[in-house]
């Protein structure tokens, strides 16, 4: 007792002393020669009036999810190996808590960033090189940096960092760069990497990282060592983080107090710190973009959501005497040296965009957290902005599934700790109002944006990879477990979660921990590499399923799963489907309007089935620098390149004409405004759909204006041949970049065959027209921005018209897994599409101006009308008919 009385008087004599001094906080301060205001956010006097008002946890993970998390330990045993992997995690580090090896891990020296680091040694090798490099860095090896390409290993002797920057403000630093010949670093011409700038930033990463799990251990297990631990990673940061600089990842410093350089990004009172031969110019190259503190990629948030969970985690710790593990000043020095200090730089930037959005998001959990609604408001605003303006009014991505993730993982966690937020009690804002019980889910805007990427799947749950998206992105499995827990009465959610943890809900969602590997008490591998990848997932390290799935949740009935036919009225892009549950293909046409983040790909159309891409869609390269080159060009994807040229990106406007869908034909047609040429520019496609796998495309591709007109598809794998061996080698011919062109032209129906997959084979069916030529050749076909398939190409079929005049390019494709292909002849007569399968004939009609199509049925002519148009005849009898206007 005397002990506690001893430890809680201490505590009283800290908070008289802080009272007095650390809450200080000056309104203004000097810039050159005028008084700049430090404005409401800058401003930190409300957290000194309603910090003691905050209950925590207050975030993402409240008490409430903690019973839950408990209940669900005492019940499954997914959740007790959870736990207990968590446990072993947690305590496997724990031997680096430690002042030396704090001190090494957080230096006082400003981190750098894990990318913009290219490696001189692979350039000297002759290897390729990536503007941001291919590094591995280990915990085991914290002051190292190893390339995964020529395996060189930094610093290194023969590569040194010779090249000092001596910084002035507060505590002098010293920041070294890589002497040697610059590199061209995007559009930083002359950019000298820092390879121990990137190893302190990866170490400043790997402790919030683990200062997260640290704090999500104590909360599963109640251990206060581990809350100890966290506390202690926590006050180093402290230490340091007031004096990290504004920085970008370009190695450009702001040598100066950041709250200047924060309101000053684009126009510093004095020069910034930038590597020779680059001359100061009084501003950080792309601003906010790539600006941050502890990092310098522009998602300083990246950090701060971390280190704010686990001090919200954390701070009411107790030891197992009863005492608490943060006294009073240790809680002071974390909110305001680490926690609010970290604000200064995110409230100065007002844009929406992917990464802002995050860094909203952030200051919107520290103000929770340390009691400052004006900070929560800050990050509702750019939340609000976020699903009003940023996305689509249908709730799609402006840019990509990628980036569109990105974006929702940027915004995620707002709407967690918003679940009942309400303010202080006696706060009211500047116009007299106050927020009680907010839930975030119940905005119709995100509600539609989670519902955009329900619908959005293909059949394998992966995105199709159309823009500024990546192969195999997909709908993050703790995504869904949100979604069920926030909208139980959308039961195709819950559907959707037991396709992926199984019917009976048997395992969780998300890796088990993440970047953390345990196996026979065993340390395997833990990194903290940096990924585009990891933007598109939920920027956490706890498993949702822990604790937000309720207890006995398998047990709820859910229909069947199924995805559905849909064509997005903003996004434009339309999604057909065949199979009983939408996932056996999928055909996408898009007519979107240009933006940031899209490609020069309008009317592309992809086709996906059973695994296998048909009509394949290279994707992104990220941050390659061939990438504008490459996958981003017109004739990367499958659709109608004029004068030789790639599509333009101003005035570009696409317009959906017409998306039916029924039970045997789903159908699009969409005209765009890619080329200035072109009156029109217009296409039609469909999917004839007669059951169980037996299905293919037809497609009608309608183009007037430009001297040249080439129709383009392309697939995604290199094993084809031609029937008859139609196509010749023609040395002389010279098409694009393409290489190894074979020639062919013909008055006939012809056809390529080519695999793809494991056992998908493949056949597209060319009508062609008056003057024609056709040419296949290999052209670019890496889709890794990371090299691993550098130099692979892929076939490109190019069916060339030139002249005035409508050219209508008329094609067949089918994907099939059995010896022989359904369509078994194509034909056409008077503009009508003629299918013979092993079903009987189809008879198909395009006519955008609405036409008749007569089908001759025995001696008789049955006639149907429509825009697009479609009859099914088996034995003289007709088997089904559909007609869309």
């Amino acid at each position: 007792m005397h002990s506690t009385n001893q430890h809680s008087r201490r505590d009283f004599l800290i908070k008289t002393a802080i009272a007095a001094t650390a809450f200080t906080i000056t309104p203004r301060f000097v810039l050159g020669d005028g008084d700049i205001p430090a404005g409401p956010l800058l401003d930190w006097s409300l957290w000194k009036k309603f910090r003691g008002e905050v209950t925590h946890p207050a975030l993402t993970i409240k008490k409430a999810d903690i019973t839950r998390a408990r209940l669900n330990i005492q019940k499954y045993t997914w959740a007790k190996n959870y736990a207990e992997n968590i446990d072993r995690n947690a305590r496997l580090y724990l031997h680096l808590i430690n002042p030396e090896s704090l001190n090494n891990l957080i230096e006082e020296t400003t981190p750098g960033d894990p990318l913009w680091t290219p490696c001189p040694a692979c350039r000297k090798k002759g290897k390729p090189v990536h503007p941001h490099g291919l590094w591995r860095w280990e915990i085991d090896r914290p002051n190292e940096l190893e390339c995964t390409i020529c395996e060189t290993v930094f610093p290194n002797a023969e590569h040194p960092e010779d090249i000092v920057l001596e910084t002035t403000w507060k505590k002098p630093q010293k920041i070294t760069f890589y002497g040697g010949d610059t590199f061209e670093i995007f559009g930083f011409k002359k950019g000298r990497p820092s390879f121990t700038a990137n190893i302190r930033s990866r170490k400043v990463q790997w402790c919030a990282n683990y200062s997260r799990m640290l704090a999500e251990a104590y909360c599963i297990t109640g251990n206060s060592e581990y809350a100890s631990a966290a506390q202690k990673i926590l006050l180093r940061f402290a230490d340091c983080y007031p004096n990290w600089l504004v920085h970008v990842g370009y190695g450009e410093y702001a040598d100066m107090d950041p709250r200047i350089a924060a309101q000053n990004i684009k126009k510093l009172p004095q020069p910034e710190l930038t590597p020779p031969p680059n001359i100061p110019d009084k501003m950080l190259w792309t601003g906010f973009w790539t600006a941050g503190r502890a990092t310098g990629v522009g998602l300083e948030a990246d950090f701060i959501r971390k280190v704010v969970e686990a001090y919200d985690l954390t701070c009411d710790a107790r030891d197992k005497k009863g005492v608490p593990v943060y006294s009073e000043a240790d809680r002071v020095k974390i909110e305001h040296d680490l926690l609010l200090e970290s604000t200064i730089l995110l409230v100065n930037d007002k844009q929406i965009n992917n990464k802002a959005v995050s860094n909203r998001t952030a200051v919107a959990l520290v103000g929770m957290c340390v009691g400052h609604p004006e900070m929560v408001r800050f990050g509702l605003e750019g939340f609000n902005l976020t699903v009003n303006n940023w996305f689509l009014n249908d709730g799609t991505t402006s840019e990509s599934a990628f980036y569109g993730l990105m974006t929702l993982g940027g915004i995620w966690d707002l709407g967690q700790a918003c679940r009942n937020y309400s303010d202080p009690s006696g706060y009211l804002d500047k116009d007299g109002k106050r927020i009680d019980g907010l839930d975030l889910y119940k905005d119709k805007a995100y509600d539609q944006i989670w519902q955009a990427f329900f619908n959005g799947l293909q059949g394998d749950l992966n995105y199709p990879p159309y823009a500024d998206s990546f192969l195999n992105v997909t709908l993050d499995d703790s995504y869904v477990e949100l979604m069920v827990a926030n909208y139980p009465e959308r039961k195709e959610y819950l559907a959707l979660l037991k396709i992926l943890c199984g019917s009976n809900l048997s395992k969780p969602a998300g890796p088990v921990p993440p970047t953390y590997y345990i196996k026979n008490q065993e340390k395997l591998e833990f990194t903290s590499l940096v990924l585009p990848y990891d933007l598109a997932k939920p920027n956490s390290s706890s498993s949702f399923s822990l604790y937000y799935r309720s207890p006995g949740l398998e047990l709820a009935q859910s229909p069947a799963f199924r995805l559905p036919d849909w064509c997005p009225a903003e996004l434009r892009i339309g999604h057909m489907r065949t199979g009983a549950d939408g996932r056996e293909s999928l055909l996408t046409q898009s007519a979107s309007h240009w933006g940031v983040h899209h490609e020069w790909d309008s009317l592309n159309l992809y086709y996906w089935k059973n695994g296998s891409e048909i009509l394949s869609d290279l994707g992104y390269l990220w941050d390659h620098p061939l990438k504008y080159q490459t996958t981003m060009r017109t004739l990367a994807h499958n659709t109608v390149i004029i004068n030789e040229k790639n599509q333009r990106s101003t005035e570009r406007g696409g317009t959906v004409h017409l998306f039916k869908t029924s039970k045997h034909v789903k159908v699009m047609e969409a005209s765009s405004d890619a080329y200035a040429e072109t009156s029109l520019y217009k296409r039609t496609s469909a999917i004839i759909d007669h059951g169980n796998g037996k299905n293919y495309v037809v497609d009608f591709f309608r183009v007037s204006g430009g001297e040249i007109q080439d129709f383009v598809f392309h697939t995604d794998d290199t094993e084809h041949y031609f029937a008859n061996n139609q196509f010749q080698p023609d040395a002389d011919a010279r098409l694009y970049d393409l290489k190894q062109i074979k020639t062919h032209k013909s008055s006939n129906v012809w056809t390529v065959t080519w695999t793809t997959g494991k056992d998908m084979r493949c056949k597209a069916w060319s009508v062609p027209q008056e003057g024609e030529a056709a040419f296949i050749g290999d052209g670019w076909g890496q889709r890794d921005w990371k090299n691993s398939d550098i130099g692979r190409t892929i076939p490109y079929i190019v069916r060339r018209c030139k002249g005035n005049g409508v050219k209508t390019f008329i094609s067949v494709f089918e994907g099939y897994q059995s010896p022989d292909s359904f369509v078994k002849n194509v034909a056409v007569n008077n503009g009508i599409l003629i299918i013979d399968t092993a079903a009987g004939r189809d008879y198909i009609m395009s006519n955008p101006d609405r036409g008749i199509l007569r089908v001759p049925i025995g001696s008789n002519i049955h006639q149907v009308s429509g825009q697009f148009v479609c009859v099914s005849v088996l034995k003289e009898e007709i088997a089904w008919e559909e007609s869309f206007v």
